[in-house]
């Protein structure tokens, strides 16, 4: 669909990457995949299921990444999520990470040094 202006990192519409999808579309799509997985999840219950769809659906998975935590950045390959739905990668040192919450860059972007 569509992005703001003057981000601190390249971003891209749906439409320049070959979708031809209004708002309302993407929307309506995004509502049934969100009410699929929350029939899946059941309060928890099915955590192991909506882990599996993600990892079958990931981009980068094997790929890197850089994850910003609290103003500090983590560097590593994007190794899975484990079985608490948290991000896992393994560092620029060899070291694997387990990481509940931050933002994260792919491929080029993740390769920016700031």
């Amino acid at each position: 669909v569509a992005y703001p202006e003057d981000l601190p990192y390249p971003a891209t519409s749906l439409r320049a990457l070959g979708a031809a999808c209004d708002a309302e579309t993407l929307f309506l799509a995004l509502s049934d995949a969100w009410s699929e997985n929350a029939r899946l999840w059941d309060e928890g219950r099915g955590l192991a299921a909506v882990r599996r769809r993600w990892l079958d659906r990931a981009a980068g998975l094997g790929g890197e990444v850089a994850v910003r935590i609290d103003g500090n950045v983590v560097r590593g390959v994007f190794e899975t999520i484990d079985e608490d739905c948290r991000f896992v990668i393994r560092d620029d040192e060899g070291s694997v990470r387990t990481i509940a919450a931050g933002d994260v860059h792919f491929g080029a972007v993740a390769s920016a040094r700031a």
